[in-house]
């Protein structure tokens, strides 16, 4: 029985030696390209509108927190900015509203990228560098700010970046 299978496999590589059948591995590279259109908030599948002076849209689209006399909202009542070693809070500072998403709720996620700008919404119990919340749908959800003036000096400038991550839920 061993003699005749030992038969059987050598007759088929032989076969296939003499067909030359064989596997034939080769490499093939593929480009693609990512193209991705960066349109102001309104196009967007999420809406940032300014609920406090010190926010606003800008030319270009963009949703701007400016605490300072270079803020085109600015008004002598506003302030120049936060003191040294101080803590401020503004209640709702933006809202992020989903009523683009058709009838979806949406988890946002918002990073800043200073350790002394912290966010909060109003079910959140403290203010952190990220904050994650729902958005249902035709709703909105008030986003809320806290910057320290820990550490420094006057006429120091605090920049950053606000990071913001939306997808269906």
């Amino acid at each position: 029985m061993m003699g005749r299978l030992f038969g059987l496999v050598l007759l088929v590589t032989a076969l296939m030696l003499a067909m030359k059948i064989g596997a034939d591995f080769a490499s093939y590279e593929a480009e693609r390209s990512v193209h991705i259109a960066v349109v102001a908030d309104d196009q967007e599948l999420i809406d940032l509108d300014p609920q406090q002076p010190y926010a606003y849209l800008g030319n270009d689209g963009k949703l701007y927190i400016d605490i300072s006399e270079n803020n085109p909202n600015y008004d002598e009542g506003l302030g120049k900015g936060i003191s040294p070693d101080s803590v401020y809070a503004f209640n709702c500072m933006f809202n992020v509203s989903n009523h683009l998403w058709n009838g979806t709720t949406i988890e946002v996620r918002i990073t800043s990228s200073h350790s002394l700008v912290k966010l909060y919404t109003d079910n959140l119990d403290s203010a952190d560098n990220t904050v994650t919340f729902q958005v249902p749908p035709e709703s909105s959800v008030c986003v809320g700010m806290e910057f320290s003036g820990q550490g420094l000096e006057p006429d120091e400038v605090i920049n950053g970046t606000l990071t913001i991550h939306a997808e269906p839920s």
